[in-house]
């Protein structure tokens, strides 16, 4: 029964709306940012196009753009009271279960697409184009190394699958905290704003405490400090698994009281 509800709300998902919605967080996003740096730069690498393009713009609307991928969808159906009705053709768990997986594969599938994609064209095509003009690396050239930067040792191909799978991970969690507020609290708005607000908090809190190598951004988009080792991006992203942990146990001791 899961697996044939998980495939009719793929379905209902793939809107004209939404697939627009997407190819502009996909395209449009990257390309904006990369247009801004194609000039007045100096790069030597490729990396450092992509590390750049995917800062800035991303990182700033990161927990928005990963919960408008599916949630307004879910908050629509909330809102006409569409759910209540499913419980006659559909167990009600059984239903939520296949809502929550189906915007955690969404959010995952479209923001590992926003980081891999470029990663692709700026690594691969855009030096057989020559968009970016390239800085001859000499002794005096600095080339900054980043968290994550370690992976580049394994090759390009593996650095961009595994961070952008990283992006994507982090962008579900965000976006599964905030389905479960929405199942939990009576003012969506709160719901949807909650992990924006501690994203952003979070990132105020770790710089006024000099610890910035601890925050969501430069956990997620480490491209504003130098290198950090791997094991500091666990960091928040641990304590955002301990809250959302908290919040399913919560949700299911109080599922007479959700919002449906």
């Amino acid at each position: 029964m899961l697996r044939n509800q998980l495939l009719v709300e793929l379905k209902r998902a793939y809107t004209a709306k939404n697939l627009l919605m997407w190819i502009a967080i996909i395209i449009l996003l990257p390309t904006i940012r990369f247009c801004m740096i194609n000039e007045g730069y100096q790069f030597y690498k490729p990396i450092e196009v992509f590390q750049e393009t995917v800062s800035a713009i991303i990182p700033l609307l990161f927990p928005a753009l990963a919960i408008i991928i599916y949630l307004p969808s879910f908050l629509q159906e909330q809102r006409n009271k569409f759910i209540t009705y499913t419980r006659t053709r559909i167990p009600l768990n059984t239903y939520l279960l296949s809502k929550g997986l189906i915007n955690a594969f969404l959010t995952g599938f479209v923001i590992f697409l926003l980081i891999f994609l470029p990663f692709v064209f700026i690594m691969y095509l855009e030096p057989n184009l020559g968009i970016i003009l390239y800085t001859p690396i000499d002794e005096n050239a600095h080339i900054p190394t980043v968290t994550f930067s370690q992976l580049l040792s394994y090759g390009d191909l593996t650095y961009g699958l595994i961070y952008s799978f990283w992006v994507s991970i982090n962008g579900v969690v965000y976006s599964t905290i905030a389905f479960m507020l929405l199942l939990n609290l009576n003012n969506p708005f709160v719901a949807l704003s909650i992990p924006f607000l501690f994203y952003h908090i979070f990132n105020f809190v770790t710089g006024v405490l000099n610890v910035p190598m601890f925050s969501p951004l430069s956990t997620i988009f480490p491209f504003n400090i130098e290198g950090q080792p791997l094991w500091t991006v666990l960091v928040p992203f641990s304590f955002l698994l301990i809250v959302l942990i908290g919040i399913f146990v919560f949700s299911m001791r109080n599922q007479k009281e959700w919002m449906i």
